[in-house]
């Protein structure tokens, strides 16, 4: 079958990375930086339950792109002879036609409107509701594609609502999968806030998922039920310049998101608190398999590259993204090869450089036994 998926702006390195995890027979046909169209054997279950995925499609129909009005004509007389799918969930009484061309609502002809919605209506049985909530039927038109789609959009499973400034439910799984999540794995969000991250991280196999704010209190109300009494997971209170509760070489993981310097005033410059920051995640990953994913502000990806070889952390990629319209950098990368993190150090002491260490590189585990549990 051929699929059509949104994901968040600038993640398409990311989501080309993971795509063969969640699905099989896996060919891409289509990539731009939000939004991929590929063909996969696998049915429309496990598209749908995809964590990362904004929007997840079955594509039933396309005609060379042109004139929009003589487009949405031509998919009307095409629906008669295609397939729709039988759609995984609840079958939907009635349905509604939503137009979505290079990235954003289109205005149609009312004819040609309502020519596709009798033709649907005639294919289905089910009666039109355009302001209703059942099943949404998309035309879909991608800047770079010579194809304008016609698709039925999946059901997605309902998620908790954010709070305000929170990652979104898809960015979060996207960094964490992003980090190899593997079934043993220490994992560390030092400066964890709303727990987007941490309850992410929870949809898989781990050892243990320690969640680390100074806001703490403030925070754990927002953390879900589920989460708080999951035996995994370990919440701390700690400044993440110190981290006083974790030992050198602890952590198999850290993904975090730490202040951007941009609405929150920090006391050091940012260039030192990069550093700070550096330091202290270097000196709690495992000394070989040390994992790290970091988003930062894009003006301040400067200050965290230039000080990440000195902590002792390697950056094998960078990726280029949007958080709710802002630029932003995610570096991934691991403990540094021939190098190690300084020791904690105290007050008016210099660092002590630790025995140098070999890193090995882990390739992501495929966890389609978590699948449902991490589209939570």
């Amino acid at each position: 079958m051929r699929y059509f998926i949104q994901y968040p702006a600038g993640a398409g390195e990311l989501v080309a990375d993971a795509m063969t995890h969640f699905v099989d027979g896996f060919r891409t046909e289509y990539q731009d930086d939000s939004a991929m169209l590929f063909s996969s054997t696998s049915p429309m279950e496990r598209v749908a339950a995809i964590p990362f995925a904004k929007n997840a499609f079955s594509v039933i129909s396309e005609v060379r792109r042109d004139d929009i009005d003589r487009n949405i004509g031509q998919l009307a007389g095409s629906l008669k002879k295609s397939r729709f799918p039988s759609l995984p969930g609840e079958r939907a009484r009635g349905f509604r036609v939503m137009v979505h061309v290079d990235g954003e609502l289109a205005s149609v002809g009312g004819a040609e409107k309502r020519e596709i919605e009798r033709a649907v209506s005639a294919c289905t049985g089910m009666r039109l509701e355009p302001s209703g909530r059942g099943q949404e039927y998309w035309v879909i038109g991608r800047l770079d594609m010579a194809e304008l789609m016609f698709c039925a959009r999946l059901p997605k499973q309902a998620r908790p609502a954010k709070a305000r400034g929170a990652l979104s439910h898809e960015l979060s799984s996207m960094l964490v999968l992003a980090s190899e999540p593997q079934p043993d794995d220490t994992f560390l969000d030092p400066f964890a806030g709303s727990g987007s991250l941490v309850v992410s991280r929870l949809g898989l196999p781990a050892r243990e998922v320690v969640y680390s704010d100074l806001d703490l209190t403030k925070h754990r109300e927002q953390l879900p039920d589920e989460v708080l009494h999951d035996r995994r997971l370990r919440l701390l209170d700690e400044d993440a310049m110190t981290l006083p509760s974790l030992d050198d070489g602890s952590v198999d993981v850290v993904v975090t998101d730490p202040p951007w310097g941009e609405h929150e005033e920090l006391s050091v410059p940012y260039e030192e608190f990069a550093r700070t920051t550096s330091a202290s995640l270097a000196r709690v990953l495992h000394p070989e398999h040390g994992r790290f994913v970091l988003l930062c502000a894009r003006r301040g990806a400067a200050a965290f590259d230039a000080v990440f070889a000195g902590a002792g952390l390697s950056v094998r990629a960078t990726h280029e993204i949007l958080v709710n319209g802002h630029p932003a950098t995610v570096f991934v990368g691991e403990r540094r090869a021939g190098a190690a993190p300084a020791e904690r150090e105290s007050p008016g002491e210099p660092r002590k450089p630790s025995k140098p260490a070999r890193p090995l590189l882990i390739g992501m585990g495929t966890y389609r036994r978590s699948l449902n549990r991490f589209a939570r």
